[in-house]
């Protein structure tokens, strides 16, 4: 009797044990789709601009400017550095193997993907790749945060003693202004990624653009458009990091002749956009461009952030919208809103520190660099 008993509650416990197992599992099943429910719903507030705008590359037609000996040839010595923040192991060799597909002999520098690397390592592997006579090229990993700090503590000197290119796009916008004070024409284009998952045509365009093989694109135009044809020295990139390199010694705004402003940025809400747009409006960098293209604007949170637009006349319908309201629809210059260059899918490389062509119609715009 005693052994039933016992029994019994071993199998009622035992059931009770299951029931609770399977509540859990069933709780937790709808955390996690709650979860993954609430996910979709932030997602889908995001939103993104200039990566669908529809891009012709008119053809290629070789540099023979005074900085032709600036460029790559087969079989030459490339770096591959990471000034900015600690790429993976993955990164890196996605960036050596793709070069040496290209035809170059990819060096890796010291403290690529060394994980307690000091500001002082990525300035000496920079100096480094600027330094070695055999090094033609620097080919950038990736990146994210702390190229200006990298910036100020070098020795901006061997840019211009040695003009070579950089090549890279995000964070690396404040190595491009680096190079164009230094008069040294840089590369704006994809790095580890041109090598995994960058569409072909784009991918195409940026072995090109390593030698010296220059695109004109013709993009279809939007309502914010403003027409007009200025020519000018290519300078920016990403627009949060720009603010950074505003009144630094390698300022490239600072320039003694006109230039076109290039902006574009990622993950940003309105607000971020709006302090980082004053920034450049207080500082006279919008007032001095000869013309301005705006690039892609990727994962944009309209929710988010203390500026929306409710004060201003009404909600902001875009980060366009936004830019033009605000910033630049008073201003007598050019304007070419959504060339596919930057965070998107799409990234057409941009020859910076040159001068490039804008010319902006009432369906479209065109982007080309005359011969110098």
């Amino acid at each position: 009797m005693r052994m039933k008993f016992r029994k019994g509650i071993a199998i009622t416990v035992s059931a009770m044990l299951i029931c609770s197992m399977l509540s859990g599992c069933a709780k937790k099943e709808e955390s996690t789709t709650a979860s993954a429910d609430t996910q979709a719903v932030e997602d889908e507030k995001l939103f993104s601009e200039g990566v669908d705008t529809p891009i012709e590359v008119m053809g290629f037609k070789q540099y023979k400017g005074a900085d032709a000996g600036c460029f790559l040839k087969a079989g030459d010595k490339v770096a591959v550095i990471s000034p900015s923040s600690l790429p993976t192991r993955e990164q890196a060799d996605a960036t050596i193997n793709g070069l040496k597909e290209w035809g170059y002999i990819p060096v890796e520098g010291k403290y690529v993907c060394t994980v307690d690397r000091t500001l002082d390592n990525c300035r000496e592997d920079l100096e480094w790749a600027l330094s070695d006579p055999e090094i033609k090229g620097i080919f950038c990993v990736r990146g994210g945060y702390a190229s200006c700090e990298v910036m100020e503590v070098m020795d901006r000197k061997l840019i211009t003693e040695t003009s070579k290119p950089i090549i890279g796009y995000s964070d690396i916008t404040a190595c491009h202004s680096t190079w164009t004070r230094a008069g040294v024409p840089s590369i704006h284009a994809s790095m580890s990624a041109a090598f995994t998952d960058l569409p072909e045509e784009c991918a195409e365009a940026e072995r090109k653009m390593l030698q010296g093989e220059i695109p004109t694109y013709k993009c279809q135009g939007t309502e914010y458009d403003r027409q007009g044809t200025a020519e000018g020295i290519l300078i920016g990139g990403n627009l949060t990091i720009m603010t950074t390199v505003v009144n630094t010694a390698y300022d490239s705004t600072k320039l003694d002749q006109p230039y076109i402003l290039f902006l574009e940025d990622v993950e940003c809400d309105y607000h971020q956009v709006h302090y980082s747009m004053t920034v450049l409006k207080n500082s006279g960098v919008l007032d001095h461009a000869s013309g301005i293209v705006l690039g892609e604007w990727i994962d944009t949170d309209p929710e988010t952030g203390d500026y929306i637009g409710d004060s201003r006349g009404g909600k902001f319908r875009s980060v366009y919208d936004m830019l033009y309201r605000q910033f630049l629809k008073d201003l007598d210059v050019p304007i070419a809103y959504g060339f596919p260059g930057g965070h998107g899918e799409k990234n057409y490389p941009l020859l910076m520190g040159e001068k490039v062509k804008l010319s902006v119609t009432q369906d479209s715009f065109t982007l080309e660099w005359p011969d110098n």
